[in-house]
């Protein structure tokens, strides 16, 4: 399974840095937080988290600061994706030692109930909804045939898995799908013009596939992930791997922990749909995984506070940070608490 693990990208550094230890602040976070989740205008924030299992859950945070386990089960969930409504949950699952046990589901808020859509013995993943929340977009590792395939492509799907239409067919990767809030186009990360592992850009396509465009352009081994839309759809926030070794090399923990830092940073950039890109953070570490608030006036993002001890890294601090969207005044949005040492993926 070792070419799935050059698809993903802060998921697995993530993954690495679970080891639960004690809070750690730094003077960035020491403002009162009681308020800054009640007034922002995103009603729901979803995540994951392993505070309560090693395979990791999916859990609910309202702005009355009430969070709710969603899942309870030995799979490991990741990738949730709040729909246009607020009332389902659409993820992906599966056994965390087993990518090929990986489909897609849907959860509905209100019911409980659960939905596969996707069984097969393919790594189907990253999913997302279409605006009128009809349809679901995902990446999945399959061939032409429906065999297992060493990169993704990218499908789009009733919510109930009727009617597959794949929208890309490259030998490259495509991944991390996501639809435009009005519907027309759909933003992805791709090797197809690096043409080398861990070389990934942001392009965009029409919602049907056609009209594919790059719209960002790496240097050495600079590499794009996560691509978010604004609620206009005329930006997409994303975040970079800005070193010069493979990001790739995170994924093994006896190189990470002790050169982590040629392994970083990652920062937060935006692009409009001419390639116009714009640097919104300047961290040393890691901040990635970047989503606009519903009125496009802030972004959400996850930066990692490495836990250090003899220069190694041991651990991390999960944050989540709210910043203006020019990338101005930045703060802790959630007071760190048990999920702090382990939360991944979001959406809110």
């Amino acid at each position: 399974m070792k070419f799935f693990y050059k698809t993903v990208t802060l998921s697995l550094l993530l993954l690495i840095l679970y080891i639960p230890l004690a809070s750690c602040s730094t003077e960035r976070f020491t403002e009162d937080l009681s308020t800054v989740w009640e007034e922002q205008p995103n009603e729901k924030l979803v995540f994951m988290s392993k505070a309560d299992s090693p395979e990791g859950e999916l859990y609910l945070s309202d702005k009355d600061r009430k969070t709710t386990r969603l899942t309870t089960n030995n799979r490991h969930e990741n990738n949730p994706a709040l729909s246009p409504d607020g009332t389902r949950v659409a993820f992906q699952a599966g056994d965390s030692a087993n990518m090929l046990t990986w489909e897609i589901y849907i959860l509905d808020l209100e019911t409980g109930i659960e939905s596969q859509l996707t069984n097969n013995n393919i790594i189907d993943a990253h999913p997302d909804w279409s605006p009128d929340g009809a349809k679901i977009i995902f990446s999945s590792f399959r061939d032409t045939k429906g065999n297992p395939s060493g990169t993704a492509d990218i499908f789009v799907m009733n919510i109930d898995g009727s009617d597959l239409v794949q929208l890309t067919d490259t030998p490259w990767e495509d991944n991390d799908p996501e639809w435009s809030p009005d519907g027309t186009m759909i933003a992805f990360k791709s090797t197809r013009m690096t043409q080398q592992h861990a070389r990934e850009e942001i392009f965009v396509m029409n919602s049907d596939g056609s009209n594919l465009r790059r719209l960002t352009v790496t240097e050495s081994m600079q590499s794009d992930h996560d691509p978010s839309w604004s609620p206009d759809s005329n930006y997409i926030v994303f975040n970079r791997y800005e070193s010069d070794r493979p990001w790739t090399d995170i994924t093994d923990p006896s190189i990470f922990t002790v050169n982590w830092q040629e392994l970083i940073p990652w920062n937060i950039y935006k692009v409009d749909l001419h390639g116009v890109v714009v640097k919104l953070t300047d961290v040393d570490f890691t901040a990635g995984l970047p989503v606009y608030s519903v009125d496009g006036s802030k972004i959400l993002y996850l930066e990692l506070d490495f836990i250090l001890q003899d220069n190694r890294v041991v651990g991390a601090q999960h944050r989540l940070i709210l910043m203006n969207a020019d990338g101005n005044s930045p703060v802790q949005m959630i007071p760190d608490d048990r999920h702090t040492p382990t939360l991944e993926y979001y959406d809110w």
